[in-house]
């Protein structure tokens, strides 16, 4: 769990031989393509800090506003 700025970002990884893109899909979260990252400096901050996955893993997350 990452909570910084009233924001929460919930984030993991699985490796890209399993088949669990589909399963987080269905949790709510946003399974990205291998390689693929996100800034979360910008949406923060406003300065640049992308998060993504290592080699051979993929990465999912879900981000919403404290309520």
């Amino acid at each position: 769990m990452y909570w910084q700025l009233d924001y929460t970002l919930l984030f993991g990884e699985f490796g890209t031989q399993r088949s669990l893109g589909p399963y987080y899909n269905r949790q709510g979260y946003t399974v990205l393509q291998p390689g693929q990252s996100i800034d979360i400096g910008t949406l923060l901050t406003g300065m640049p800090l992308h998060l993504g996955a290592g080699p051979g893993l993929t990465l999912f997350h879900q981000s919403r506003p404290h309520e």
